[in-house]
């Protein structure tokens, strides 16, 4: 798409999909997901990170969000400021669409006692708030703590639905633990980021230069940019499910996510593995489910070494 679309569809569910005009349509993607369908029905998409960061130009009409419901309300605080500050533009109509489970009266006053004008409406089984911002719009600030990582004290912020929020997890403290006493390497790819905690740690304390990362949750990966940077910590990333989707790297980190169905957890594990033939590949599973996790080593004819921990373990596996 060349130059402005002509609306832009924020954090676009399954069944608005078949209504979007590649033509004239753009959808900032909160997921991997929602860049993987937009590509292929050949829609212009940005993921949430990129757009913060400018990678995209005003509406020429229209702005609809499409608010989650599993995020909390403070989303929409996020939401509008983004949509306020690079997406919308004077005469630009825009449209939030709510569930009213989602309580559709406690957000609408929520966005006007941060600077909307909104009128709600009814659409279908739902409620749309319909306005523009009155006036300039502030970013809100996320939810942060400090936490001491190896030798340096370090600050992250975690917000709007992110794992672990308000502390580093035992799962993660294990491996960084690991990873702190192994070997250095130019560059450490944290699969599955997060807000950053492996990444951002294992660089700070000089066990890697930079690092790269990969998520399926474009919220997360602009969390994980912003701790890094706060840390003086040089990261890229990538909006993807796949670990392939970063170069080979000698050093891989993995707090594998044990919720995901099992095609994701296998193509998840294969992928990861696949990282290990070029590198250090350090996993770690909660100890309940150690013995599943080490059957994927064992088919692809590696012997990880054990790390155990009070509840998690870490496979430290190279090719």
């Amino acid at each position: 798409m060349t130059g402005s679309p002509g609306r832009w569809l924020v954090a676009l569910p399954a069944d608005r999909w078949p209504g979007v005009d590649p033509a004239g349509d753009g959808v900032v993607a909160l997921t991997a997901e929602e860049l993987t369908e937009a590509g292929r029905r050949g829609v212009h998409a940005a993921a949430f990170h990129e757009v913060v960061a400018g990678d995209a130009r005003p509406a020429g009409s229209t702005v609809d969000v499409f608010l989650p419901a599993y995020r909390g309300k403070r989303l929409a605080l996020l939401l509008g400021w983004l949509v306020a500050a690079r997406l919308h533009r004077g005469g630009v109509r825009v449209a939030w669409h709510l569930d009213k489970r989602q309580g559709p009266d406690s957000v609408r006053r929520l966005l006007v006692e941060h600077g909307w004008r909104l009128d709600a409406g009814r659409e279908g089984r739902g409620v749309v708030l319909t306005g523009e911002p009155a006036g300039p719009i502030a970013a809100p600030e996320p939810e942060s703590f400090s936490a001491e990582v190896g030798d340096r004290r370090l600050d992250f912020a975690a917000d709007f639905g992110v794992f672990s929020p308000g502390h580093v997890d035992e799962g993660t403290r294990l491996l960084l633990e690991v990873a702190l006493r192994g070997p250095a390497a130019p560059v450490v790819a944290d699969i599955g980021i997060g807000y950053g905690p492996l990444a951002t740690g294992i660089v700070a304390n000089g066990v890697a230069e930079r690092a790269v990362g990969t998520d399926i949750d474009a919220l997360a990966l602009w969390l994980a940019l912003r701790n890094a940077d706060a840390n003086g910590v040089p990261l890229s990333v990538e909006c993807s499910a796949d670990p392939g989707a970063v170069p080979p790297t000698p050093l891989t980190v993995c707090n594998v996510p044990t919720h995901i169905d099992a095609a994701r957890s296998a193509a998840l594990m294969t992928g990861l593995l696949a990282r290990a033939r070029s590198g250090r590949l350090l996993a770690v599973v909660h100890a309940s489910l150690a013995e599943r996790y080490a059957r994927y080593f064992a088919d692809a004819g590696l012997s990880p070494v054990r790390h155990p921990g009070p509840q998690h373990v870490v496979f430290d596996a190279r090719g």
